[in-house]
């Protein structure tokens, strides 16, 4: 599959998780308020029995099975920033149908994302699909690493004082969907290698995980209301945490040719600041209105 085939796919897929998200939220906001610590049972059933948050998940599944495809043959560190452009979606599609206006900025980011997508795929149109070693050792550092910097987030979110919550959320959101991406990737390069075992037993358990773990707290964020910093945190966060971890632990490294890496560096740095320039727009889009705040044990 080309690299183009594959952004072709992360595309559709963005499709897919924008939609799912607007039901969750929709979800979300009538369900029981999810507090980040024990005595779940309760609100986890009032989840799996609302009609409109699972019709979101079964589309945003949907997504996440394009998504799966795309990454399987594009690195991570290039289909990750990729699912950004959903702010893009988002945007014309209030702009077409809901007689919105976007203003100089936002119109601004969106051509800084679509010009970083296609300096993406310029930047990875040359490269032969190659099958990168695996490096335990590099995958446990930059995952340590990482993890340490959500606790410590953490820490700083229970403490109330220094942090707004909704930043927390969105940050730890964020972190958790970008390993996720990270750890699919490494479970289709384990397999590519022979590592089956390390595949299934691993890597599958920590895509799980985070995917999971992230997806919980976005339904927190939700019922934050307008996710306006949730949504900015959330969407640069994640695709940081891909981009980094795929270029340090899974030899995602820059194209040889100069003018090739400037471009994916280019293209990195674009969409990144084009979603942070629309992820304010998106967040008012998909949260109408204010909901009881979360409650944190």
């Amino acid at each position: 599959m080309s690299i183009w085939s594959a952004i072709g796919l992360a595309l559709i897929a963005t499709c897919c998780y924008q939609v799912g998200t607007v039901l969750q939220k929709l979800g979300a906001e009538r369900l029981p308020r999810i507090r980040l610590g024990g005595g779940q049972r309760g609100v986890i059933r009032a989840f799996v029995r609302s009609p409109i948050w699972l019709g979101g998940l079964g589309v945003s599944v949907v997504g996440w099975v394009l998504f799966l495809k795309a990454i399987a043959n594009a690195p991570v560190s290039i289909v990750q920033p990729v699912l950004g452009f959903g702010l893009c979606l988002l945007a014309l599609f209030s702009v077409l149908f809901l007689r919105e206006r976007l203003r100089a900025i936002e119109w601004f980011g969106i051509a800084l994302m679509v010009g970083g997508i296609v300096l993406l795929g310029i930047s990875g149109a040359q490269e032969h699909e190659r099958l990168s070693a695996i490096s335990f050792v590099a995958i446990v550092a930059v995952s340590a690493v990482i993890l340490s910097v959500l606790v410590i987030a953490v820490r700083i979110g229970r403490g109330g004082h220094w942090v707004p919550l909704p930043i927390v959320l969105g940050f730890a959101a964020g972190v958790l969907i970008g390993l996720g991406a990270f750890y699919t990737k490494a479970l289709f390069l384990s397999l590519g290698n022979g590592a089956a075992i390390a595949a299934w037993t691993i890597f599958l358990p920590l895509t799980l995980l985070t995917n999971i773990g992230g997806l919980w707290i976005m339904q927190a964020a939700f019922q934050q209301g307008r996710a306006l910093i949730v949504v900015a945190m959330n969407a640069v966060t994640n695709k940081l945490v891909s981009i980094v971890c795929g270029m340090a632990a899974l030899g995602e490294l820059l194209p040889a040719d100069a003018s090739l890496a400037a471009a994916r560096v280019v293209g990195f740095m674009a969409i990144l600041l084009g979603t942070a320039m629309l992820a304010r727009f998106g967040a008012e889009s998909a949260a109408p209105g204010p909901t009881p705040a979360v409650e944190v044990a």
